[in-house]
């Protein structure tokens, strides 16, 4: 399966000429899932040419606006176009509530199908090819982490182990990859870990939302191979980060390399720093792995060489 990670904000609290505020697309072979949507979010899509009817997943850590204000526009326009395809959203308690009174002082009503699940610590969910966990973070309002783990990939049979225990290709092979036993000739109970090369395990990806150090941090990243981590200010205000519920671009690498995350994504960079480079810097210092610094409309191929942000 392939990855790919599309910034669409980066800004933390306020946009500036540059940032859009929080929001991502995660990209997969048959379908897209949103972290966040804040405000200008659908207009992101469309200077990256990413079209609506590929959303399928709408994930949102929190109800701040720098969140979610672009929720409820981008829908609409998916609505209004006639963009086919079922929506599910999870998101913290206030989101259904959030949804209805928009649409009904609105008189608006979508014309595609959606679910609204209200999250809350320690949840998971089974989707298509994943599942995701949710974890509650440490912020002034309830804000969750999602973990991504996506589906292993079964092993591959080897003809040769085939023909040793007497099996041959065909419909055998189709109730083994199913996760089927099947029973020989000679009545040998067969699995595929016994004819296939080994199983791979699937990726990890984790978003954290809005937080301060927190438990839920350590669980939602543990050993994640791609992890997008919020970063709004600098070591320097460490003690305007602990006020406002925010990290530090040195704590939050000091929590991914702790938590043994082997590729990061720093965003929510507040307004205040026209210039970002220092945030890679800082985090470097506590963090071993691939930092990339969030750029909108830049696209990260995940899990493969790919260009620094």
């Amino acid at each position: 399966m392939n990855f790919k990670i599309t910034v669409l904000g980066s800004s933390g609290g306020a946009p500036t000429k540059r940032r859009n505020c929080s929001s991502f697309v995660l990209t997969c072979d048959s379908f897209g899932l949103m972290f966040d949507c804040a405000e200008g979010s659908q207009r992101q899509l469309l200077h990256c040419g990413y079209k609506l009817s590929r959303l399928k997943y709408i994930f949102i850590s929190h109800m701040h606006f720098d969140h979610i204000g672009g929720l409820i526009p981008m829908l609409s326009t998916k609505s209004m176009f006639g963009i086919e395809g079922r929506v599910t959203i999870l998101g913290p308690p206030g989101i259904t509530d959030f949804i209805k009174y928009n649409l009904s002082v609105a008189g608006t009503r979508f014309s595609f199908d959606y679910d609204v699940c209200e999250i809350a610590d320690s949840m998971s969910f089974s989707y298509d090819e994943f599942e995701v966990s949710t974890f509650l973070l440490n912020h002034r309002i309830a804000s969750y982490g999602f973990r991504i783990k996506f589906n292993d990939t079964p092993g591959n049979i080897i003809a040769e182990k085939l023909a040793e225990v007497g099996l041959s290709e065909g419909p055998e092979c189709g109730r083994l990859k199913r996760g089927e036993t099947v029973v020989t000739a000679e009545g040998k109970k067969i699995i595929l870990s016994d004819v296939a090369t080994e199983k791979k395990d699937g990726r990890i990806i984790s978003f954290l939302g809005d937080t301060y150090l927190c438990k839920g941090m350590y669980k939602c990243l543990e050993k994640a191979d791609f992890a997008i981590v919020e970063s709004t200010f600098l070591e320097k205000e460490s003690e305007k980060a602990e006020k406002r519920t925010h990290l530090t671009a040195k704590m939050a690498g000091n929590v991914c390399e702790r938590s043994g995350v082997k590729e990061l994504l720093l965003y929510h960079f507040s307004a205040s720093y026209p210039d970002i480079l220092d945030f890679k810097n800082e985090c470097s210092e506590k963090f071993s792995g691939m930092i990339h610094l969030a750029k909108d409309l830049k696209t990260i191929e995940l899990f493969k060489e790919c260009t620094q942000l």
